[in-house]
């Protein structure tokens, strides 16, 4: 028997696929959710279920659990990791396409918890754990539209631990610093254009915070890290 089913949104790269890898040695159930998500090499075929599915589309992105629990049993974790950035100043930016980040960075965190909180709730534990972002606290002169929707996805983190943490479930806001991934792609530059225009910082592999991550998990349950930032040490953002 794996152990209990972990739901993993945003998980065809960066975080999403580290914290799929690491769950995976625990000997969990997985399942990988991402609009273009592809089997894992070395993931166990037993004991992981693969979705495409948008975030922002919330009957797709629950058919999808369900599936998935009626195989592995209900959803112990949730990692609301599904995300996008849009660095241009907002000028520039047309309001399909802030229209379009808001609903992938916080209605999917919304669409994502709706679908498992209820059972989590009702059986009293389960831990969802919203990837925000160092800009859920720190504001910029670009990437505004990103900027106000991890400080929604902070808000909404805060407000549900005042909800269900008497219920026994454990929200866990956690919000990285600046992390080697695939985010500059979606921007249309390089890696290097993207460390340039940041002014050169330090960056953490996807591993390093997954790695933090899998320990907040592995607490006893009435334990809850609420809110933890993870950033290299010689960044100042």
């Amino acid at each position: 028997m794996a152990e209990p089913l972990v739901v993993v949104t945003g998980a065809s790269s960066g975080i999403g696929l580290a914290l799929a890898k690491a769950f995976a040695r625990e000997g969990h159930a997985l399942l990988l959710i991402a609009r273009h998500m592809k089997p894992v090499d070395g993931l166990p075929a037993d004991c992981t279920a693969y979705a495409e599915a948008d975030v922002a589309d919330y009957d797709a992105l629950e058919h999808a659990i369900r599936g998935a629990e009626a195989r592995f049993g209900k959803t112990a974790c949730l990692v609301n990791n599904a995300g996008l950035a849009d660095a241009r100043a907002f000028q520039q930016v047309e309001p399909s396409a802030f229209a379009h980040e808001i609903d992938v960075n916080l209605k999917g965190v919304l669409n994502g918890t709706k679908a498992v909180l209820a059972d989590m709730s009702a059986r009293g534990s389960g831990t969802i754990f919203n990837i925000s972002s160092v800009s859920d606290r720190k504001t910029a002169p670009v990437a505004v539209t990103y900027t106000a929707t991890k400080y929604g996805v902070r808000a909404f983190s805060e407000s549900l631990q005042q909800a269900e943490g008497r219920n026994g479930v454990r929200v866990i806001n956690v919000a990285p610093g600046y992390i080697r991934t695939n985010i500059h792609a979606g921007m249309g530059i390089t890696f290097k254009q993207y460390r340039e225009g940041l002014g050169n910082p330090d960056f953490m592999t996807a591993e390093e915070p997954a790695d933090i991550l899998l320990y907040c998990w592995k607490l006893p349950p009435h334990i809850c890290i609420r809110d933890i930032a993870i950033t290299p040490t010689r960044t100042m953002f």
